[in-house]
């Protein structure tokens, strides 16, 4: 493998083996027979259902990773993990910025947390606030906090600023903050097949699923932007965090 090959497929597979972590848990975290009592899934061996769950995310993973990894430094959009393995010098992370990234990732889920009690009258499902088991907890964290990071903020939001710097020729700080909000607002789209699997999408089921999810996503994409890849992650796997620990107290 040449010098520059390497450059893109080293932290592709990298990320590539650390994001199926999350798809693997995703996987297995599916309850099969409530999804077969929706009427929405063949004849077919649990393991079978499990597979072909994960098999669009999979493609959105590849799709992200191979876009962050290509355009990322062309649009200074970073990771230290690449950079590291690249061997170029690895943009700042320090224990300070991390907390940084965890203290405001624990700080917008726990907004999300207060303005999900608004929304609860009108939607009748139980607060983000809640403990999960073992298999729901490795799940936000590894599929949450790593998965979706490397889709959509590592891959479209950087995809979006590269295209953007290609129409315009600059980086101005709008075409972040476009790229920013759009990625947002896709992350808080992309979770309403779920929620449709639980109750019907009203318009208010639908304003404060995107919505709340996109106030997260956000804080996930500035983050990225501002300090890096890495720091979106453990401010991504903070927010859960918050769910949790606020449940306790709600």
């Amino acid at each position: 493998m040449c010098a520059q090959s390497a450059r893109f497929f080293v932290p592709f597979f990298v990320w590539l083996c650390l994001g199926s972590l999350g798809l693997i848990a995703l996987a297995f975290n599916q309850d099969v027979n409530a999804l077969r009592a929706l009427g929405v899934l063949p004849d077919m061996p649990d393991n079978v259902v499990r597979l072909l769950i994960v098999v669009q995310p999979f493609i959105l993973l590849v799709a992200g990773i191979g876009a962050g990894v290509a355009f990322g430094d062309r649009v200074e959009l970073r990771s230290w993990v690449t950079a590291r393995l690249r061997g170029d010098p690895p943009p700042l992370m320090q224990l300070s910025g991390l907390a940084l990234a965890a203290l405001v990732g624990f700080g917008t889920g726990a907004v999300v947390v207060v303005l999900d009690r608004v929304f609860a009258p009108w939607i009748g499902l139980p607060s983000v606030a809640s403990l999960p088991d073992i298999g729901t907890a490795l799940m936000a964290i590894s599929y949450g906090g790593i998965t979706e990071e490397l889709m959509l903020r590592y891959g479209l939001m950087t995809l979006l600023v590269w295209v953007g710097a290609r129409v315009w020729t600059t980086l101005p700080p709008g075409l972040y903050f476009g790229a920013l909000l759009v990625s947002a607002v896709l992350f808080g789209a992309g979770h309403l097949p779920a929620m449709a699997a639980l109750i019907p999408l009203t318009p208010v089921v639908i304003l404060r699923t995107v919505g709340l999810n996109a106030l997260l996503g956000l804080a996930f994409g500035w983050l990225f932007w501002r300090r890096g890849l890495e720091h979106a992650m453990v401010a991504h796997i903070a927010t859960h965090v918050a769910f949790w620990a606020l449940a306790f107290a709600l």
